[in-house]
């Protein structure tokens, strides 16, 4: 019985640990251009790129153990507005160019909600030179903008991964 209670004030001590550590010292970004704010662990490096007519801007951190991504991209040239399109084939095509590492697995699927806006979630695991990664990604399609949300960690430290990805996703904000 005392092995017992110990065991369980170990795992709940560690429980407490791993949440303290992943909460140290996040930042808010806000980008006016994509009407989005969330918070990661240090401001990200932000890069803005078009592609065959779409503008993107692209936010990456990347800390000792976990990269963070969030994609904002602005389909207005396009004349696509998420409010009248169904966004099944953008979110189609999205999943699988995130899949395309040939060593890529899908571990789940499935759908999301921010304030009455359906998103997706997916995640997946991949191996990064000898250790196997796993990453968390959120789709949301909102007006004429498609938003990526990611994280990805060792699949050994998943329990950290978690309370980092909580923390990221619970943080997403949508002008």
């Amino acid at each position: 019985m005392k092995h017992q209670i110990r065991i369980l004030i170990t795992t709940l001590l560690l429980s407490i640990c791993s949440i303290a550590f992943a909460q140290v010292k996040w930042i808010k970004t806000k980008s006016e251009k994509s009407k989005v704010s969330f918070e990661l662990p240090e401001t990200p490096y932000l890069r803005n790129q078009e592609l065959n007519g779409i503008n993107s801007e692209v936010f990456a951190y990347r800390d000792v153990a976990h990269i963070y991504g969030v994609v904002a991209s602005d389909f207005s040239t396009l004349k696509v507005d998420f409010r009248h399109n169904d966004p099944s084939e953008y979110y189609t095509q999205m999943k699988e160019g995130s899949l395309l590492s040939s060593d890529a697995i899908l571990t789940s699927e499935q759908s999301v909600t921010y304030k009455r806006m359906i998103g997706k979630e997916i995640s997946y695991t991949m191996m990064v030179g000898k250790h196997e990664y796993t990453y968390f990604k959120r789709f949301f399609f909102r007006n004429q903008f498609i938003y990526q949300f990611t994280i990805g960690g060792p699949t050994r430290m998943k329990q950290v991964l978690y309370d980092k990805k909580a923390i990221f996703f619970d943080s997403i904000q949508f002008e």
